[in-house]
């Protein structure tokens, strides 16, 4: 309803008891499913003569329900539109001497229906309508804003054959079923919900997608010993931008006390995080694992140490059992958590027994026992240790192999309230008795694979009373929303699915894709030490005070936000700001930062002064000569400051301050500045012109070299003497306001200090020529007339744009005007490469200027640990120096930063890094860091060519270095080498890079990996190495192959495989083969009439063709693809075939140098390709049974690289380029 209705006349009267329709009050109200009645009740309301009704609103009289009275509000004519309006409204009985904010704070769920029956027919003449709202104060009514048409109601329609008038008279019968409300938030909308106040508890915000998070640190922040644990490490000196322990512990004492919902931000910030990894949802068990990790290590040696693992970590057993003779093998190892199947499983129990499982070895899979020879096994997993808190991650993701994807099982899967797990427990283990567990964590997923939200359902202590922590929200839940709702739904037979409403649908899908993803159980023996209360008397008392001063904090800006409108902040600049300022325009300016950024000295900061509106010029006026120390019988200018259109911070308006009995907010007002909450101010004090310090200086009355803050103070304090001693008054003393107001900053370049500084202002009349202004800054500088040569002056207009003045024009022709900026430099009669050990070195103001214009703040640090071949490695720790604003030799420094010119070139950036680290500069190789790789920098290049197109100051990347054991140019034309050393499988791979030169041979290059991939001698001599192309075999290289000879696209890899190298050298031709400069030769016409063939690998001639005298085998290629041929992966390599060798034997040594496990391989779908008198042909080996595999012999059948098929899902496969990995980095 509208908060804009009518008054309310009451109408009619209750009858005695409500009219009966024939039917019970079930079958008026049906009961709604899972929810508690409460009571309920009816009343008919009467209404004698509806033709009456002029009035817009009506209510009936009330009638008692439970703890309200209940009344109809009628709109007969309709509540904005045609139909007949009706609502039920409920009135508390809270009476007026209660409690005020509790008679706001009422609610009552209610189910209720609305009947309009035809008086003495009732029964048969009705309508019925239904509804169920949450009333509260702020929804004080619910209803049916268009019941019934008008026209209906009055006349008779098809399905009824009398109105349901009679004679103007109407009855409307209401029924009421208040429910119970256990959780307090049914049919909440949470508008203005406050967790704190219903539940206790407070949420995390969601930083983007960061729910999964969320829900992590809230089970871990109620298992209240982990939290305890958490404040116990030492985090005194440590900062949480960095310091994970701190970071959470300061997340945990604001979820104690704070009453509003917490951001994680500084808490991702000292995992190293940035917003793409806020805005990408990882996996719950890889951050819960990582983070164990992280804080396990910050644990090491102090109080708390192994105190992690006595809380998380169990210990299970895999073995090896024979059957038939005393031998067992087995290990134990540590868990964190558990992985439980729910493919297949209808609940957490069977999961267990499936975990646990014997498998029987026998037959062929017999176990090799030492000693006893192949023995019947049982082969299992036991618990030797179940840990006080157990987590188990519950398998709802699994890989799909027809897919080739991940996919969410959605089915049904129940999980107990408790378990007993002693019967998976070692019948050896200490653990004796029952293992009870109690559930106290739920943590849901709700969604697909690809998308979906995360929250967790928490029993904070052993009350049995379950809470849902949903981002913000917390609120309390039904153990049926606990379970029920996440046990996820199996799915439904497509007919009954094509049966239901869209509405009907939608619920059934999001009943499906909500399901447990994670369980948190605690030993029943273990519950009142885990759960025990924290108080504030466990925390660390700098996390309180770090807290409470934030607190602190944060409360003042509020504050400030709301006074914000009482008052004006006046940023005030005078001369000293600006003789201690080096950077572009006048003031620092937030946009041109990068131009000043290291020169500052905070002298250039302004004063600012946070002024009542109400306080008037002349107080104010004397506050500011008082804190700047200005005579208070000196006039001065007030000058308003602004962004001119090219983005620059110039003078712009004089600020009117005459009138001393104005307020501030007059004068704002009539400046049209009176929405402003900050205004940049400048002081300009007229005894400070330069005009006047020259006519000081030239007189003789104060000598001084330079315009300094001593000078400054010296003539505030001494100007009313100095006045008396010119031979006239300065027009400034007797009328400031015929003073010009053309004023003018001034600026100078000293090429040997390589700095611009303030110099001062001055006023200018617009007909003086820029050469008057020349000669004051000639005598100021302490320069002769003669010396006007060698002066140069400039406009600064903005950045990139510095025009040359000519002395002969004059101010107004220069188009010089209010706040400009004028820059001058006296050129050094001496040569100024003199100058030039500060590298790089500009020599004049333009060169300058550009520098300004482009220079960028590198950031270097040194590479530690580097194991390149041709890098000098360190021979102890170097102190780090702090950083300076000049460029100075030092041996003594790993990280530093420089402010440099983004143009400049490779060799001079070597020479200033190498006078920061004592590094040659012709040694150092240097590299720009991205997200994307190390990025070396070319010794031909400029450091623009490895920045981003219109890079900011946020996008410049770090840079590393090293020192080279050959110069950088040699180091260049080295060749890059990506090795791939195969151990013991080809799905496993070590990835190595190695710069080698182009007539480095494969035995040289052996040599040189030896020692970094660790193999000796004897395995050396049986290396194979070969190389692929696009997932193709492409040849073998020899020991004596130049690496000039191998195309740069080839791939190399290198395993030890004695079998196969050894026939290898049998060859005839194995000299002219063992390079992969071959002849490549087209082989499609001849496999042109084969179905389901696939692109074949080249191969050289000669290695196909080559003779084996002495028969020992064949060596054919295994090739990898999934469903389409095309569709190639992982690595090709040789295979050899052994003569008279059954194909079962052939296929489990292909299993064992492959490396997968006997369940994944046996997935592995085989087929052969191989020579025939006609050509090529084909073979799936699929469709052979076992007996009819053994018949076959492959070496039979196959010739030289012939090739082996491998249908199967790429386990290599990459991320995806958008995917992030999640890493927590500090």
């Amino acid at each position: 309803m509208s908060d804009d209705q009518p008054e309310t006349t009451v109408l009619g009267n209750i009858l005695i008891e409500p009219v009966e329709l024939n039917k019970t009050f079930e079958e008026v109200l049906p009961p709604l499913p899972e929810e508690e009645t409460e009571l309920e009740g009816s009343f008919t309301w009467q209404i004698d003569d509806w033709f009456s009704l002029k009035e817009g609103k009506y209510s009936s009289p009330r009638f008692k329900i439970g703890e309200f009275e209940w009344d109809v509000l009628l709109f007969p004519n309709g509540n904005r539109n045609k139909g007949i309006a009706i609502y039920l409204e409920p009135h508390s009985l809270i009476t007026d001497q209660e409690n005020q904010a509790d008679n706001n704070n009422w609610n009552c769920c209610a189910q209720f229906a609305i009947v309009l029956s035809r008086p003495d027919e009732d029964n048969d003449i009705n309508i019925i309508n239904r509804s169920h709202h949450r009333f509260n104060a702020t929804e004080t009514d619910w209803g049916f804003a268009n019941y019934i048409d008008q026209n209906h109601l009055k006349y008779p329609t098809k399905t009824r054959n009398s109105p349901l008038l009679k004679d103007g008279r109407l009855n409307v019968t209401v029924y009421v079923r208040i429910l119970r409300d256990p959780t307090g938030v049914l049919w909440h909308n949470f508008l203005n919900y406050d967790s704190k106040k219903v539940t206790g508890y407070v949420g995390f915000k969601n930083q983007g997608a960061t729910c999964y998070l969320n829900s992590l640190l809230q089970s871990y922040f109620f298992t209240k010993y982990f939290r305890k644990l958490v404040y116990e490490i030492p985090t005194d000196n440590e900062s949480p931008n960095n310091s994970v322990p701190l970071a959470l512990q300061k997340a945990f004492y604001q979820l104690q006390v704070s009453d509003d919902p917490l951001d994680t931000l500084e808490l991702t910030r000292s995992f190293g995080w940035d917003s793409g990894d806020a805005f990408t949802q990882h996996d719950v068990q890889e951050l819960n694992r990582i983070l164990m990790d992280r804080l396990e290590n910050k644990m090491k040696n102090t109080p708390v140490e192994g105190e992690l693992n006595e809380m998380f970590v169990g210990k299970m057993k895999s073995f090896i059992k024979c059957i038939n003779v005393d031998y067992e093998s087995s290990r134990v190892e540590d868990f964190w958590d558990l992985q439980m199947n729910v493919k297949n499983m209808k609940n957490l129990a069977e999961s267990f027994e499936s975990y646990t499982e014997l498998e029987l070895m026998n037959g062929e899979n017999q176990y090799a026992a030492q000693d006893y020879g192949l023995q019947d096994a049982e082969k299992g997993v036991i618990f030797e240790y179940l840990p006080p808190v157990l987590h188990l991650q519950l398998k709802r993701f699994e890989y799909d192999f027809n897919y080739d994807q991940l996919m969410k099982i959605n089915d049904r899967y129940e999980f107990p309230e408790s378990i007993d797990l002693s019967n998976f427990l070692d019948k050896d283990s200490k653990q004796n008795g029952p293992v009870t567990y109690n559930l106290h964590g739920v943590l849901v997923h709700a969604g697909d694979i690809s998308t979906g939200h995360y929250y967790t359902m928490i029993k904070p202590g052993t009350d049995d009373k379950w809470f849902r922590f949903d981002d913000e929200r917390v609120w309390r839940v039904t153990k049926s929303q606990v379970f029920e709702e996440n046990f996820g739904l199996n799915r439904l037979p497509e007919e009954q699915i094509r049966t239901m409403t869209r509405e009907r649908y939608q619920a059934y899908l999001l009943d499906r894709h909500t399901s447990a993803y994670m369980l948190v159980y605690i030993r029943s023996d273990m519950e009142d030490k885990l759960l025990q209360p924290v108080t504030k008397a466990d925390v660390p008392q700098h996390v309180i005070d770090q807290v409470e001063a934030e607190l602190a904090e944060r409360e003042k800006r509020e504050k400030e936000i709301r006074e914000a409108h009482l008052y004006v902040t006046l940023v005030i600049y005078n001369l000293k700001n600006f003789i201690n300022y080096h950077g572009l325009d006048p003031i620092p300016n937030e946009l041109l930062k990068f131009s000043y950024q290291d020169l500052t000295n905070n002298k250039e900061q302004p004063l600012s002064l946070k002024i009542e509106r109400t306080t008037k010029i002349k107080t104010l006026c004397e506050q500011i000569k008082d804190v700047l120390n200005i005579p208070t019988n000196q006039n001065v200018r007030y000058w308003k400051m602004g962004t001119r259109q090219n983005n620059t911070i110039r003078l712009c308006d004089l600020l009117k301050m005459d009138d001393g009995d104005m307020t501030l907010e007059t004068a704002l007002e009539n400046e049209g500045d009176e929405s402003y909450s900050s205004i940049d101010m400048y002081v300009e004090e007229p005894y400070l012109d330069l005009q006047f310090l020259n006519s000081l200086k030239t007189n003789n009355i104060v000598n001084f070299d330079d315009i300094t803050d001593n000078l400054i103070d010296k003539i505030r304090a001494n100007i009313d003497s100095y006045i008396s001693k010119l031979d006239e008054n300065p027009s400034f003393v007797n009328n400031i306001k015929q003073r010009s107001q053309r004023l003018v900053f001034i600026k100078r370049f000293e090429v040997q200090k390589q700095l611009l500084s303030g110099f001062g202002y001055v006023a200018v009349e617009e007909a003086d020529t820029i050469a008057k202004l020349a000669y004051i800054v000639l005598q100021l500088s302490n320069c002769e007339a003669k010396d006007i040569e060698r002066l140069s002056l400039f406009e600064e207009i903005n950045i990139g744009n510095i025009n040359p003045l000519s002395l002969q024009s004059q101010f107004y022709n220069s188009e010089i005007g209010l706040g400009d900026i004028i820059t001058f430099e006296i050129r050094n009669s001496q040569d100024i490469r003199q100058y030039s050990a500060e590298s790089p070195f500009y020599g004049n103001l333009l060169e300058y200027y550009n520098f300004l214009e482009h220079r960028v703040n590198l950031r270097f640090s040194k590479i530690s640990n580097s194991d390149d071949d041709y890098t000098v490695s360190e021979e102890g720790d170097i102190p780090e120096i702090p950083n300076n604003n000049k460029l100075v030799s030092s041996t003594a420094s790993t990280k530093f930063d420089i402010w440099i010119h983004s143009n400049i070139k490779y060799f001079e950036l070597a020479e200033v890094v190498s006078k920061k680290t004592g590094i040659e500069p012709e040694y150092l190789k240097i590299f720009a860091i991205y997200s994307n790789g190390r990025f070396p920098l070319n010794s031909r290049s400029t450091l623009n060519d490895y920045l981003m197109k219109d890079y900011n100051c946020n996008s410049i990347p770090p840079f590393q270095y090293e020192e080279l054991s050959i110069p950088l140019k040699e180091f260049e034309h080295l060749r890059p080498i990506k090795f791939y050393w195969l151990k013991d499988s080809y799905i496993h791979y070590q990835s190595h890079e190695f710069e080698v030169a182009g007539n480095c041979s494969v035995a040289e290059f052996l040599d040189k990996i030896q020692q970094k991939i660790g193999f000796n001698d004897e395995e050396k001599s049986k290396i194979l190495l070969w190389t692929n192309y696009d997932f193709e075999f492409q040849g073998v290289l020899s020991r004596d192959t130049l690496f000039k000879k191998i195309s740069k696209q080839f791939l190399i890899f290198g395993r030890i495989l004695p079998d196969e190298l050894e026939l290898f050298k049998k060859f005839d031709n194995y000299e002219n083969v063992g390079t992969v400069s071959k002849q490549l030769r087209d082989i499609e016409e001849s496999v042109s009439n084969i179905s389901d063939r696939p692109s074949v690998s080249p191969t050289p001639d000669s290695l196909r063709y080559m003779n084996n005298p002495e028969n020992d085998g064949h060596l054919v290629v295994v090739s990898q693809y999934f469903k389409d041929m095309d569709n190639k992966h992982g690595i090709s390599f040789l295979f050899n075939l052994i003569p008279n060798e059954k194909f079962a034997d052939t296929r489990d040594r292909l299993h064992k140098k492959f490396g997968l496990g006997q369940k994944e391989f046996s997935r592995i779908k085989l087929g052969i390709l191989f020579t025939t008198a006609q050509g090529k042909s084909f073979k799936s080996l699929q469709n052979y049974s076992e007996e009819e595999l053994q018949d076959i012999v492959l070496f039979d059948v196959m010739s030289n690289l012939d090739t082996i098929f491998m249908d199967h899902p790429d386990r290599l496969r990459s991320h995806n380029s958008q995917d992030r990995p999640m890493v927590i980095k500090n």
